[in-house]
């Protein structure tokens, strides 16, 4: 017990130097990065907690829990921040830090969780998404913890906890909708391929399945409530089955790109994999540990399945494959015969530390400066004017500039958007301008940059 706690608090305080030298210094410049944040400051503007909006307009694309968890976070202050809108990331990175090092004690021993927590922490997609406020690190986190009680039903003999794996699946899908289902699909395929038909029986439970169809048809009634037609056509049809429908034909891009995605997650330990897979695969060694890697190896083999079919790819979507990983690089390292292991581990990882942190300060610093929005700042605050975008993220420009900016068309002549602004400030990117005749463009009162995309403000008198 006083191992594994000193080792709990070497890891809490690993992730808190990693984590947090540079913590709310991240400058929000794109709409992603905005969503959840501005759903959070509506919600505290507006006190209506089931059905935030964007600039005014209703988000029924995502359930809102994560937009709940940014705004109890800033709700002490008052206000939604880059530092408190990161902080439900930096917290789920954190757990999952925790969560990992818990399943490499308990399929590999009590020595494999301090690596395994130490190697996610480290594993790239988890170290630069900790910073972000998106979604994404706290469904790894709602996913992991539900493998983690999966693991104590089949490893431990808890049938206790079955009912836990399936509210905290509930928990996963209120993050991100279907997606947090993944799990599930895991733990079937897994007790199927092992106990064979009597598999079911022990991955049913009525009162767990009863929780999760709740959750699911909470949301859906919520979706519905607010408008059943756009809930069925933009997000079931669109958002859900179009994510698989609408994906292209099957190429070299549609295998490389997945793969891409999953080597740069998991930098630097994918130098690791080749020997890791052949340790998990050669089968060897007793069998507790055996069968702990055949499930994680299972669990990142369906995960990575699961996203690379998806219409879209992004880096960020493939970091639930950093837990099971992190445990198989930890249960391979626990097998070397090396002469002073702790010491070459402990060596690397100070080394693969230092570059991350080293990497983000100058990585950061980078992204910063791709934006400078103080023109058109000055400019809102001497004389307050409706705002109105084309061709720059106006979730963006309405979170740092703390006013909605509206959407207009983009291809369009600049007097037509002009007219459309409505006396207001009109704010154009650089490349919506290229056909404008310069000598018949009006002289803009300010102009910046937002994400590394440059723009200029218009207002006609």
């Amino acid at each position: 017990m006083k191992a594994r706690s000193a080792q709990n608090a070497l890891l809490l305080a690993a992730s808190a130097a990693l984590l947090s030298f540079d913590f709310g210094r991240r400058v929000l410049s794109t709409n992603d990065e905005t969503r959840f944040p501005m759903l959070a400051r509506d919600i505290l503007a507006r006190g209506d907690w089931l059905l935030p909006r964007l600039n005014g307009t209703l988000y029924l694309n995502k359930p809102p829990l994560y937009a709940w968890l940014i705004a109890l976070c800033s709700w002490p202050r008052g206000e939604v921040t880059q530092a408190t809108a990161a902080v439900p990331s930096l917290a789920a990175t954190v757990g999952i830090v925790l969560i990992t090092a818990w399943l490499g004690r308990r399929l590999f021993g009590a020595g494999t969780g301090l690596v395994a927590g130490l190697v996610v922490v480290t594993m790239y997609g988890a170290f630069s998404q900790a910073r972000v406020p998106m979604p994404d690190m706290v469904l790894c986190l709602a996913e992991t913890a539900a493998m983690a009680a999966f693991v104590a039903v089949e490893f431990e003999r808890r049938p206790a906890a079955l009912p836990l794996f399936y509210l905290l699946v509930a928990v996963a899908f209120w993050i991100k909708g279907p997606a947090g289902l993944l799990p599930i699909i895991v733990a079937v395929v897994y007790a199927l391929a092992v106990h064979g038909r009597s598999g079911w029986s022990r991955v049913a439970s009525a009162s767990g399945i009863f929780v999760l169809l709740l959750a699911i048809a909470g949301w859906s009634l919520l979706g519905a409530t607010a408008g059943r037609e756009a809930f069925r056509h933009g997000v079931v049809e669109t958002d859900m089955l179009g994510w698989y429908l609408g994906a292209s034909a099957i190429g070299w891009r549609t295998i490389g790109e997945p793969l891409a995605q999953t080597a740069t997650v998991l930098l630097p330990w994918t130098l690791a994999l080749p020997w890791v897979l052949w340790s998990v695969l050669r089968g060897r060694g007793e069998e507790r540990p055996r069968r702990g890697g055949h499930l994680l190896l299972l669990w990142a083999g369906i995960t990575l399945l699961a996203i690379a079919l998806s219409q879209q790819q992004r880096m960020r979507y493939y970091l639930p494959l950093c837990p099971p990983v992190a445990a198989l690089v930890a249960g391979w390292y626990g097998g070397l015969r090396l002469r002073r292991r702790a010491a070459v581990f402990a060596g690397a990882w100070v080394v693969v530390a230092s570059a991350l942190i080293g990497w983000q300060a100058s990585a950061g610093a980078r992204h910063n400066r791709a934006t400078d929005l103080r023109g058109v700042a000055r400019e809102v605050r001497t004389a307050p004017r409706p705002l109105y975008a084309v061709d720059v993220p106006e979730l963006a420009l309405s979170f740092n500039l703390g006013a909605p900016v509206a959407v207009l068309p983009n291809g369009r002549p600049l007097e037509r958007s002009l007219a459309d602004a409505r006396g207001g400030y009109l704010i154009v990117a650089e490349r919506a301008l290229s056909t404008t005749d310069d000598g018949a463009r009006p002289r803009p009162v300010a102009d910046g940059v937002v994400g590394g995309r440059r723009f200029a403000v218009f207002a006609r008198e």
